[in-house]
Order: C-alpha cells, then structure tokens, then sequence
C-alpha cells in the first residue's frame, strides 16, 4: 500500500475542515466568504461571484478587509460582456480562459490587475441545474481541489434551497402514481429532476476527489489502461452507495457515476477503464 506523504496529510486535512464550514455556512453570503477562504492554498487569487438573470456581482474576494469587500460587492456586470463568465455560465463546466477584457470584463481586468498571459479559472456553482455563482481563481491553481471545493459549496447551497422550498404541512396522498419514463429533463417531476441533480452532484464529488486524493494511482491506471485495477477499492464503494442511494431511489436514474468516470478519468476512452470494470450500473 503507497504511504501517504505528510503533505497529502496536511491537504487532505484541510479539505476536510473545509467541507465541513461549507456545511455550517448559512447562506450565500456565508457560503462564498468561506469558499474564498477555503481556496486560498490552492490558487494565487480568488474571488466569488453571484450570478442573477446572468447579471454577475461580486460576493467575497480573497484577502480584503470589510470595507474592501463591501467594495467589491459593488462590482457588476453583464455575463454577455465576459465571454469566460459566459462560456461557465452556459455550459455549466469549469472554464479557462486568458485575462483579456472580452475575457473576464474590462471591469475585473483592471481591478485583479492581471497580466496580459495570465490565465483565469472559473468553477460556476451549479443549483438545480443553474449557474447562481461562479468561483473565479486565476496563477497557478490546484484545479481538482478548486473544482471539488466548487462542487461541495453548490451541494450546500442546494440543499439550503430544498430546505426552504420543503412544505411544512404533511402532502395528500396520491391518487394515481404515475411511472416515468428513464428519460432527463422536462419530462421528469420536479422530485426526480431534484434527484438527478443530487446524484450527478455526487458522481462529479466522489470522482473528483479519486482525481485529487490519488493522481498517482490515476496516472498509473492510464498509462496501463486499467484504472479499475488501480482504483478498485474507492470505485466499488462508490458504485455501491450511487446504487444504494441513487438507483434504487427511481426507475428514471440513469448512471452518471459510470459516466463522470469515464468522462473524467478515463477521458471517454472505454478501454482506459480496463477489462475487470463491471461496467455500467444501468
């Protein structure tokens, strides 16, 4: 079994309180001061957005007194004039991009002051399927880490939603139950829509934290086009709870597990995944 270094010790530590503030954080506000941070040992400068009918206003910036940050909160632009804001607002991925003001806004390139080879990363927090912030890193970053801690911060915020949007009063029975069809989108109810969303959420963690936690054994079960062999133990243990808590849960789920790992890990190359993978679940 590899040793585990003492700074994978001291990282992996600080995820972990680190998710753990984001769970006890209130609101957004809350939540991006912690976001911001939280990610500072993993990139050179940060900042959080809010995001609004693709209006985009400042939140939190790393390393900025109260009144800096009340500052900063004044900031606001349109989404259409910041193609890399737009571009992770649209797609709902993580994007790149130069600091250029077509880029990032003529507003933020003046107030980061970045170079003109500079580039920035932008993780958007995805909330029943819309872009409400985005997590805007730039230097040298740790995107794995960014993206994991980007994820988590969205988990909180959506579940911070359903606890508001839950009915205090016990709902009436139903008279008829409909079966759906194992389709996404429009064709879902809103609980199972709701659903999908938990389960895709938990698919691109529990990937994403194989990518951060292991890169060593990733790289390995790449080059032998076998990341199973490599990564048996956490891929199993996450198929089992997917199954458990997700596929069980609906006739309508579809394995976004199978699908993260192969997208991300495997770089939608099937072969990589080796000839011992079990396969999809569904």
């Amino acid at each position: 079994m590899a040793r585990v270094s003492a700074a994978e010790r001291v990282q992996s530590e600080h995820l972990n309180q680190s998710l753990r503030r984001l769970r006890q954080a209130a609101g957004f506000a809350d939540i991006a001061a912690i976001l911001c941070d939280v990610c500072a040992p993993f990139c050179n400068d940060c900042a959080i957005f809010r995001v609004d009918n693709n209006a985009v206003t400042g939140a939190s910036r790393r390393g900025t007194d109260r009144q800096s940050n009340v500052d900063f909160q004044e900031v606001r632009f349109a989404a259409r004039e910041a193609a890399a804001f737009a571009g992770a607002i649209e797609s709902r991925e993580p994007v790149v991009a130069l600091c250029s003001a077509a880029e990032i806004s003529p507003a933020l390139l003046g107030l980061f002051g970045h170079a003109a080879d500079d580039r920035a990363h932008l993780f958007p927090l995805i909330v029943d399927a819309t872009a409400v912030g985005v997590l805007y890193t730039a230097g040298v970053v740790e995107s794995a880490a960014l993206e994991l801690l980007a994820q988590a911060a969205a988990m909180v915020l959506e579940s911070r939603q359903e606890a508001r949007q839950k009915p205090t009063h016990a709902a009436a029975p139903d008279v008829l139950r409909i079966e759906l069809a194992p389709t996404a989108g429009d064709s879902l109810s809103p609980e199972d829509r709701r659903l999908h969303l938990r389960a895709q959420h938990f698919a691109r963690v529990q990937v994403a934290e194989m990518h951060l936690y292991q890169p060593d054994a990733v790289e390995a079960g790449r080059a032998r086009g076998d990341l199973y062999s490599v990564l048996q133990e956490p891929i199993d243990s996450a198929r089992q709870a997917f199954r458990q808590t997700f596929v069980s849960a609906t006739p309508t789920m579809a394995d976004y597990f199978h699908e993260e790992l192969l997208r991300t890990l495997a770089h939608d190359n099937t072969a990589w995944l080796g000839e011992k993978y079990p396969g999809p679940l569904l």
